[in-house]
């Protein structure tokens, strides 16, 4: 019974403690000296921070949904650089489509590749994303230098965020566009 009797006193004597407390005269000041236009001044820049903040998370959660191109391009440049071997050699578009039954799609002939300025030389399998790809070697009939242009399936919800873009990883340049429903790449 005593240390409930003690605790009980220890609360009255600590409740009474601080009921006395009181601001000392120069707080009492500095708190009536606040005027309207310093609080209106803490409410704008609280307003401020907060508009800010708003915006912030807007945009992150905007972009959250972009496709971001600098992976893939990653991999097509790396794809590139390793100079891999090409499974079938073969100018005509329908034959290497013929060796690379397990795509998933059909290759196409690209818009931006115009065929009386590119030669095919072959292709092979490889891996973008994840996913299996087409790794194709074509030539620029102009210039006679040799580009790997590449094809995959990409889920609809990455390719639609995509948009024609061309990036410079590891000495190579990658250009990305979407193209009937496929990614395509040119690396060179």
């Amino acid at each position: 019974m005593t240390n409930h009797h003690e605790s009980n006193n220890l609360r009255k004597q600590l409740a009474s403690h601080y009921l006395e407390q009181n601001l000392s005269p120069e707080q009492l000041t500095k708190l009536q000296q606040l005027s309207p236009a310093k609080n209106r001044f803490f409410m704008y820049v609280s307003v401020a921070i907060a508009a800010s903040f708003f915006t912030a998370i807007s945009w992150y959660l905007i972009n959250l949904n972009q496709y971001n191109p600098g992976p893939i391009s990653a991999q097509i440049a790396y794809n590139h650089n390793s100079q891999m071997q090409m499974e079938v050699l073969s100018p005509d578009l329908k034959d290497v489509q013929g060796h690379l039954t397990k795509l998933g799609f059909q290759l196409i002939s690209s818009s931006k590749i115009n065929r009386q300025h590119w030669q095919l030389i072959g292709g092979r399998y490889c891996n973008i994303n994840g996913k299996i790809a087409a790794q194709l070697k074509i030539k620029n009939t102009e210039s006679n230098q040799i580009y790997t242009y590449y094809q995959a399936k990409l889920p609809g919800k990455q390719l639609a965020t995509l948009s024609q873009t061309e990036i410079a990883i590891d000495g190579v340049n990658v250009k990305l566009w979407r193209e009937k429903g496929l990614l395509m790449g040119l690396a060179f």
